[in-house]
């Protein structure tokens, strides 16, 4: 399905690139805040979380990477629901990929000032917070909007910065190990645990790969590239989040009693220094990942806007940058105001919930988009079935709070469609 206005974007991510996106898309706050709270869920079984995750995720994966093969334009999740089951339920899970995005955003940069007040707590409450939020969001906004090759470039050199000294953290957590604690991590945990909630938040670190085909219209060859990326991304991914947690846990038996369980454990292992530099490290990471989720997530705006005489505005392209700058906007705004009156396990919660629906309807819609055109193919239909049986799953794991949001999403998204109209057939 052809889009033309996504002629007017730049072309210039190639492979090895989109291997540093999708690594930085999934390696933001999780590796770096999150096993405190997977510990608070399970307890020393949460050792195996990230293990035990990374298969239905890997499934997942598997499914983007096939239907990412079928096309060039930009969209995603959204092109692919689109095109398999038309303009409404496209809409809906464009739209619900949007609010995982802007929420995403919001949280990371909760998570954020939470990681720069463990170096000056002043800086996380009151006027200096708020000041952050804004700022930190704005500085991002600001180098996407003047063009995605300025854009690429700060996602690269994040990425790097939150790989070394998380490398670093790992070695040394490995080879000093002062507690071992795979003994008690093999005791399941006890009754009341709450498996719907470490799910999510599991869900929450290993997020962030089904946007990577959501600019695709700034990719070299993304049916080409985007398949090999998605998969040497997550392999990747799953390997470091295993061994962090393992570092983790092997410096403080009790993850439970930090909010900075990396930046702890760094300390306990090499004094203020080590802490200091996994800081450092961490926000880096988030920094990045913010910067992924302003450019995936204003891209999936932008797609739903075109062909929508509606929505016209936000499928504006500036002319001198060639970015979606209306689109970046709204994006960024929104986000900041979800930042400015939410917490980072809130909106982190939130956005795992409206993800669901991505990847629900990209998993479901890859025998139709089979009969397109060749591509990447999984082996028969067993990957996409495993694929929307892991995502039914994750939806009947939902508690009534988290399942009336997203209802009420939808319902939000069903309501802007009806007032944007139908795109056009040709866009």
């Amino acid at each position: 399905m052809a889009q033309p206005s996504s002629e007017k974007l730049v072309r210039a991510v190639g492979l090895w690139g989109l291997v540093l996106f999708c690594i930085n898309a999934v390696v933001g706050s999780g590796v770096f805040l999150l096993p405190s709270e997977s510990y608070k869920l399970l307890g020393a079984f949460s050792l195996w979380a990230p293990l035990i995750f990374a298969v239905p995720v890997f499934v997942l994966v598997l499914c983007f990477a096939e239907a990412a093969s079928h096309f060039s334009e930009p969209g995603g999740a959204y092109l692919y629901a689109r095109t398999a089951f038309g303009d409404f339920v496209g809409f809906e899970t464009g739209w619900m990929n949007w609010l995982a995005r802007v929420t995403s955003l919001a949280s990371l940069t909760n998570g954020f000032v939470i990681s720069l007040a463990r170096l000056s707590p002043p800086m996380g409450v009151g006027a200096a917070r708020a000041t952050i939020i804004i700022g930190s969001i704005a500085i991002l906004a600001a180098v996407h909007f003047v063009g995605v090759r300025y854009g690429a470039g700060s996602i690269y050199v994040f990425t790097w910065g939150k790989l070394l000294p998380l490398i670093g953290f790992i070695v040394v957590a490995l080879v000093v190990f002062p507690h071992n604690p795979i003994p008690a991590s093999l005791k399941l945990p006890g009754p009341g645990t709450d498996w719907s909630a470490a799910a999510l938040f599991m869900l929450f670190a290993y997020a962030g790969f089904e946007n990577l085909g959501v600019p695709a219209g700034e990719y070299r060859n993304p049916r080409k590239d985007l398949p090999l990326a998605l998969l040497l991304g997550i392999l990747a991914i799953a390997a470091l989040y295993v061994l962090a947690q393992l570092g983790a846990m092997a410096a403080l038996p009790d993850l439970s009693k930090t909010q900075t369980p990396i930046a702890d454990a760094a300390a306990a292992l090499v004094g203020p220094a080590g802490a200091i530099i996994v800081t450092l490290g961490a926000l880096l990471s988030m920094a990045g990942t913010n910067s992924g989720t302003v450019l995936e997530g204003s891209r999936m705006f932008y797609a739903l806007s075109l062909g929508r005489p509606r929505l016209r505005v936000v499928s504006y392209v500036h002319p001198r940058f060639r970015t979606p700058s209306v689109a970046i906007v709204i994006h960024v705004a929104v986000a900041t105001i979800l930042a400015l009156g939410g917490s980072f396990a809130q909106l982190a919660m939130l956005s795992a919930v409206a993800r669901l629906s991505t990847y629900l309807f990209t998993c479901a819609a890859l025998p139709r988009l089979r009969r397109i055109n060749e591509g990447f193919r999984t082996p028969g239909l067993i990957v996409p079935i495993l694929g929307t049986i892991i995502s039914l799953a994750l939806f009947f794991t939902l508690n009534r709070f988290n399942f009336l949001a997203a209802a009420i999403a939808l319902g939000v998204g069903a309501l802007i469609y009806a007032i944007a109209g139908r795109a056009e057939e040709n866009a």
